[in-house]
């Protein structure tokens, strides 16, 4: 069942001044980068990604990814002028969140509490470290088809039958969370996850979907601008 958690509309935060973006997050940050590599980005942005990071995770340094270590390496001593950007989630709402419910046999919505709580100590330290702000952007929608066993990361995730449209959901009520815990902190967030949704089905459009069906994320050259534009608007 997907989580009934719906925090209330957010208003944009400000803008924000930025010399330089140090991007960290999951694999799927490899569709901002695609952009920043095409000079779409308004300022120059470094990248630190690890395949399957969590936001779970960030509340644990011994996890198996090390994602937390890695991106506090990173980021550590704060830099100057430059603004953080984070991406993660879409490993938390496309199985972690779904998995841990079932083995733990806690509800959905305790879970998605505990990803987000996570999530934002991290960010939270990155605060306390220095940085005047930190983007946090929406998490990937999922892409992997009901059924679908094939390519190494849906083979991973084969046990769960939960399906792609209660993948969705789950997804855009998590990313209203983020928006609401990032308004809290008067942090942007930024969100392409409605641009991507085709209105028949209700999850991400074929559009979107990476030309090679094995791969999981989103198609680079179509998605990047996207994000380009809606990052650009928070940064000067």
């Amino acid at each position: 069942m997907v989580s009934r958690l719906q925090p209330p509309f957010m208003k944009e935060a400000r803008s924000t001044h930025a010399n330089r973006l140090l991007v960290l997050g999951d694999s799927h940050v490899q569709t901002i980068k695609w952009a920043a590599d095409n000079h779409l980005l308004r300022v120059p942005a470094d990248f630190v990604s690890v395949g399957g990071a969590t936001a779970v995770g960030m509340r644990n340094p011994n996890s198996l990814t090390n994602a937390l270590q890695i991106f506090e390496q990173a980021a550590s001593p704060c830099l100057p002028g430059t603004v953080p950007i984070i991406h993660l989630g879409e490993v938390d709402c496309g199985f972690v969140i779904w998995w841990r419910a079932m083995k733990h046999g806690e509800t959905v919505d305790a879970q998605i509490e505990a990803s987000i709580a996570s999530y934002f100590s991290f960010v939270d330290r990155l605060l306390a470290a220095g940085y005047s702000a930190v983007i946090i952007t929406s998490a990937t929608l999922p892409t992997i088809r009901d059924g679908q066993d094939w390519g190494e990361v849906a083979n991973l995730r084969k046990e769960l039958t939960v399906s792609i449209r209660d993948r969705t959901a789950l997804t855009l009520t998590y990313n209203r969370i983020l928006q609401s815990e990032a308004q809290k902190r008067n942090l942007p967030f930024v969100d392409i996850s409605e641009r991507l949704i085709d209105g028949k089905t209700g999850v991400i459009s074929d559009e979107y979907r990476h030309a090679d069906p094995l791969n999981h994320h989103l198609d680079p050259e179509r998605a990047a601008p996207l994000w380009a534009e809606a990052l650009n608007k928070h940064i000067f």
